[in-house]
């Protein structure tokens, strides 16, 4: 990928976000930590996240240890399926054992052996190498997802300026833009929604000149990405 790669690392330990920072670092990839105060709701925690524009997430398991929050991993892993289903994210954690018995879908769980130090007598590159790949890659079909869907609501509404559109592209509209939003409900419209209505489609004619007008600075704000 052309932009360095950006994964949130959840981890009440201070020392650890700064230990995999490093060895994360080796591979191009930025590691983002997020602030951890006593009595922090779940709800603080995952603000910080929703803003911190990260490709992925990596969530210690054990997050209670220091008591400064009360809720752990498995938490975080189901408020963020809620929130962005599809969003790359996984359990990073040395209680595996604790994990699996909270941890809905085991195949998000790995170990922290996976990037051990160089220094470790049991460091293993191309095993370091797979597992970052594994990452990498559901980020890449996550963006593929998202970036899908948002080219073919620009092509419709690129049609929409030129020809108008017909009552299957204003269907097609409707339904990109509620999966896009499906996948994260913590973003706004791509589209205005009182612009894309079954209500507004089907009157179009009446609200042409305001439609035009978000529709020639929307592709312009495409071109120019």
């Amino acid at each position: 990928m052309e932009n360095k790669l950006k994964f949130g690392y959840i981890d009440e330990d201070e020392h650890q976000v700064r230990k995999y920072k490093r060895r994360f670092r080796e591979f191009g990839i930025e590691i983002i930590g997020y602030d951890f105060f006593e009595g922090m709701t779940l709800h603080q925690l995952m603000e910080q996240v929703y803003n911190s524009d990260i490709d992925l997430l990596l969530i210690d398991y054990k997050l209670d240890e220091s008591n400064k929050v009360f809720f752990n991993g498995e938490e975080v892993e189901k408020e963020i399926y809620d929130k962005r289903p599809l969003f790359p994210c996984i359990i990073f954690t040395n209680k595996r054992d604790d994990a699996e018995n909270y941890v809905e879908d085991l195949k998000i769980i790995f170990s922290k052996d996976e990037i051990p130090s160089k220094e470790d007598e049991e460091y293993d590159r191309n095993r370091t190498e797979r597992f970052i790949k594994i990452l990498i890659s559901s980020v890449v079909r996550y963006k593929g997802r998202i970036d899908n869907r948002k080219n073919r609501i620009s092509e419709i509404l690129k049609k929409g300026e030129e020809k108008g559109l017909n009552i299957v592209d204003e269907d097609n509209l409707i339904k990109l833009q509620r999966e896009l939003g499906d996948l994260d409900k913590t973003k706004r419209n791509e589209v205005p929604e009182k612009l894309i209505s079954s209500e507004k489609l089907e009157d179009l004619s009446e609200t042409r000149k305001k439609a035009e007008d978000f529709l020639k600075s929307l592709i312009k704000k495409n071109k120019e990405k």
